[in-house]
């Protein structure tokens, strides 16, 4: 390697790394924790592995690991049953048989690693008690929305409203 190679690549390790301590050295002047949360949420992801069941994130593995499921009808019974009961009507199962599950079981595998975990990217708190959640995808940039909603019908349990997995 000649000089200017080596200045080129020694020049670039040095402003990679005083970016990294500029943005970690940023982080902690946020104001707020959600704040100071979401932006490492957003830089590094939070991995879920064993929710807490019937919290928000375990709906979604719930969701991951039923489109996952080798029986695929044995993956359609518990997906709907993480639904929330404004998506059990005929129509609207209809609609997500036809459409979102197809998909959904082709690409479970973008999401879930090998034990069965996944990596949130970011999150918005809804107004209409919701949540949506930005799942990485490990072949695409940007993050893949999931919407979780409290079921007033199902004892306020969080279930699937929208996703685009």
């Amino acid at each position: 390697m000649n000089r200017h190679h080596a200045t080129y690549l020694t020049n670039f390790v040095v402003h990679r790394a005083a970016l990294l301590v500029l943005v970690l050295c940023t982080l902690p002047c946020l104001s707020g924790c959600e704040t100071v949360d979401k932006a490492r949420m957003k830089l590094f992801g939070i991995v879920i592995e064993n929710p807490e069941r019937e919290t928000a994130e375990w709906v979604l593995r719930e969701t991951l690991m039923s489109a996952s499921d080798p029986d695929e009808q044995a993956g359609w019974a518990r997906f709907q049953k993480v639904l929330h009961s404004d998506e059990r009507t005929t129509n609207a199962l209809k609609g997500w048989h036809s459409g979102n599950w197809p998909r959904m079981r082709r690409q479970a595998s973008y999401y879930l690693d090998e034990q069965g975990r996944f990596i949130l990217r970011d999150f918005r708190i809804q107004q209409n008690d919701g949540i949506d959640f930005f799942l990485e995808n490990r072949f695409r940039d940007l993050p893949t929305p999931c919407a979780v909603h409290r079921d007033i019908n199902n004892n306020g349990l969080w279930r699937i409203k929208r996703c685009s997995l």
